[in-house]
């Protein structure tokens, strides 16, 4: 009879054991859902706009909203390349340049309003694209 006692109580130590573990690995998962919950919103606080354009280049600015610094790695699209890598530091706002490689096709599908500009960004460990419609 005490056998039984003792393992009873065991399988209990053991359920409430299990039971801690599942609860705090359910906070963790909610935990991290919230903060990639969190972090999409705040990209959208990150500010791509036009400055000027030439036949051969295309000037953006871009505001960085955040303690650390974003990095622009690179650019794809039809006729449009990213001449080097742009660092930007914390909440500052700096421009950047995108060279065209053949500006009568690009006009052609910026006036078409088909152009669209891919933006491979970084920010801390976390890297992500922004589409750009010219």
């Amino acid at each position: 009879m005490d056998s039984v006692k003792l393992a009873a109580v065991f399988i209990s130590i053991a359920f409430l054991v299990a039971f801690v573990v599942m609860l705090n690995v359910k906070t963790l998962l909610l935990t991290s859902v919230n903060q990639i919950n969190q972090l999409r919103e705040s990209l959208g606080k990150v500010k791509i706009s036009s400055v000027s354009s030439s036949p051969k280049n295309i000037t953006l600015s871009i505001y960085n909203p955040f303690n650390v610094s974003i990095y622009i790695y690179n650019v794809s699209g039809p006729y449009v390349t990213l001449d080097q890598p742009v660092k930007v530091s914390p909440n500052t706002t700096e421009d950047f340049v995108i060279l065209i490689t053949n500006p009568g096709s690009f006009y052609n599908l910026a006036n078409a309003r088909q152009e669209n500009i891919t933006l491979y960004m970084g920010l801390g460990n976390f890297n992500f694209t922004q589409v750009v419609n010219i």
